[in-house]
C-alpha cells in the first residue's frame, strides 16, 4: 500500500459529519479540495455549523432508503456515527450497528469505491468497560464484520480514546490485534482517514491507532506500510 495524488474530483460522503470528529474531516475534504457531501438529520442546523462549501443530504442512517438517495455518484464514504445514549432510537445496536449496516449496503447498492469506518480500540474485548454504553463495543464489532465480508474497499480505523486537542505534531501509533490502550486526538483521527482514502488499492485493513505524548510528524507511508490486510492478519 501506498499513498497517492489526491484525486481532488472524487465526491466523499461523510456520515456523522456533525459530530465533533466529523465536522474536523469534513473541514479537512473541503480544505483539501474534495467535492463533499455531508449526510445530516437536520439541515438547517447542519448548515450553520459546517457552511455552505459542500452538498448536504438529508437523511437517517437508521433508515435504508433515505441513505440510499444520499449515495448517488458517491465515490467514497466515511462514516464517524455513533451513539448518543446506551439506549432507545440512538442506542449502539440502532446506530453502531444497523446504521452502519445501512451504509454499507446502500454504497455497495451504488458502487461506492472505498469505505472508511471509525470504530473504536477494544471492540474485541467485550469486558472492557467501554461496553457498559449499551453493549457498544460489541454493536461495532458486529458493524466491522458487515464491512468486512462486503465487497468495498475498506479501512476499519480504532482510535483510543478521544481527546479534544490539536494532534498534528504527535507521535502516532498503527497497531493490529486490538492490544493498544491510549488516546487520541480528534484532529489526528480525521487526519488518518483522509490519508486512508489516499491509499492505492486493494484496500482492505483493520488496524488500531493511539498517540503518544512526544512530538513527532507523522510518517504515513511508514505507518500504512507496517499494516497488513485483512484475512492476512486480522483480529
Amino acid at each position: 500500500m501506498v499513498l497517492t495524488s489526491v484525486n481532488m474530483t472524487q465526491n466523499i460522503l461523510v456520515a456523522g459529519a456533525t459530530g465533533r470528529t466529523g465536522h474536523i474531516i469534513t473541514q479537512k475534504l473541503i480544505q483539501q479540495g474534495y467535492a463533499t457531501h455531508a449526510l445530516v438529520r437536520d439541515l438547517a442546523d447542519a448548515k450553520k455549523l459546517l457552511g455552505i462549501d459542500l452538498t448536504f443530504h438529508q437523511g437517517d442512517v437508521r433508515n435504508l432508503e433515505s441513505v440510499m438517495g444520499a449515495m448517488s455518484g458517491i465515490d467514497a464514504v466515511t462514516s464517524v456515527i455513533g451513539a448518543r445514549t446506551p439506549v432507545g432510537k440512538n442506542c449502539p445496536k440502532n446506530v453502531d450497528y444497523q446504521g452502519v449496516v445501512n451504509l454499507v449496503h446502500a454504497a455497495v447498492e451504488h458502487n461506492v469505491h472505498r469505505f472508511i469506518l471509525v470504530s473504536s480500540i477494544a471492540v474485541t474485548h467485550p469486558e472492557h468497560p467501554l461496553n457498559c454504553f449499551g453493549k457498544v463495543l460489541d454493536w461495532k464489532r458486529k458493524a466491522e464484520k458487515v464491512l468486512q465480508d462486503s465487497p468495498l474497499e475498506y479501512a476499519v480505523i480504532r482510535p483510543g480514546g478521544l481527546i479534544d486537542i490539536p494532534g498534528e505534531q504527535r507521535t502516532l501509533i498503527f497497531d493490529q490485534g486490538d492490544h493498544l490502550m491510549g488516546t487520541i486526538s480528534r484532529d489526528s483521527v480525521a487526519e488518518t482517514c483522509l490519508q486512508a482514502l489516499r491509499l492505492s488499492s486493494p484496500l482492505q485493513i483493520t488496524f488500531e491507532v493511539i498517540e503518544k505524548d512526544h512530538k513527532g510528524q507523522p510518517n504515513w507511508e511508514q505507518l500504512f506500510q507496517s499494516l497488513s490486510r485483512d484475512g492476512v492478519q486480522q483480529s
